[in-house]
């Protein structure tokens, strides 16, 4: 294991002493006479941590997060939430997709997206689920636009309907499956902040963050810690403590030594260093 320090000490809180989330020697075949996507891969989540999952393309890191949520059955291992198996969705999960011109409802409008997974949640009065709607509504910064359609709106403010609706749902996890490939730099700068001004909100709730992204920059820039996946059938290849002091800034964090050097260990491991396929990039 290789740790990355700072000068500073990351003041996330403190984490519990047995790990909320555990996946132990998951494998998956999509069929009995093919290959495995996954084998004996594992490692565990502390509640309140913000963990990223990075690999190679076709690696299967969107298999190992449908399969963490419980919409997907393994073919060996486990998904362990505090202790006790997942064998279908969690109410203390939520997820949020890459493609939210297909996760949103187009005929809702934004507070109405937000609304739709509380509708079914009888231990919340009106006036609770109310708060909690105006509540993830404003943590996301869309405040005044609640009367919106999707179509009205920007992708990434479309990407920022779909966190809130999650977030109403107060959710102990959230899962977060490439949310910002679809939108450009800038705007997912915006995005990646917020996720961070999201998870100080709500640090008295300890909420957890699961990450899976493309972006090795992504990943270091917001995660407490990285996964770092190899080739299928993929396992655990680098577990990469990420101690960047926070509160953590675009251009000052980006230009730190530690994270240079985070940065530069991660594409080693995932085989993006050309230096390994002479002067040709890794497909």
């Amino acid at each position: 294991m290789t740790a990355v320090s700072s000068t500073e000490q990351d003041p996330v809180a403190t984490r519990a002493a047995e790990p909320l989330l555990r996946i132990e020697d998951l494998a998956k075949q999509y069929r009995a006479d093919g290959p495995f996507v996954s084998k004996d891969l594992s490692f565990e989540v502390r509640s309140g941590e913000f963990v990223a999952i990075v690999g190679p393309s076709g690696c299967g890191k969107s298999t190992l997060l449908r399969m963490i949520c419980g919409l997907l059955d393994p073919t060996e291992g486990r998904v362990l939430l505090d202790g006790k198996p997942v064998t279908g969705p969690p109410p203390e999960m939520a997820l949020v997709f890459q493609d939210y011109t297909r996760s949103l409802f187009p005929w809702l409008t934004v507070a109405g997206n937000v609304a739709f997974p509380l509708k079914k949640r009888t231990d919340l009065t009106p006036d609770e689920k109310r708060a909690r709607i105006d509540e993830a509504i404003s943590a996301v910064g869309l405040a005044g636009f609640e009367g919106y359609h999707p179509y009205q709106l920007s992708g990434g403010m479309q990407q920022r309907v779909a966190i809130a609706r999650a977030l109403a749902f107060r959710p102990r996890i959230l899962l977060l499956d490439e949310p910002f490939a679809s939108v450009d730099a800038l705007t997912k700068e915006n995005l990646e902040d917020l996720l961070l001004t999201i998870q100080q909100r709500y640090a008295d709730e300890g909420i957890t963050m699961l990450l899976v992204t493309h972006d090795i920059d992504e990943a270091v820039y917001l995660a407490d810690r990285v996964e770092v996946l190899g080739p299928p059938p993929c396992r655990v290849v680098e577990e990469l403590p990420i101690t960047l002091a926070r509160p953590r800034n675009q251009i000052r964090t980006r230009g730190e030594q530690a994270f240079l050097e985070a940065r530069a260990l991660i594409h080693e491991r995932v085989g993006l260093n050309r230096q390994r396929a002479g002067d040709e990039p890794t497909p």
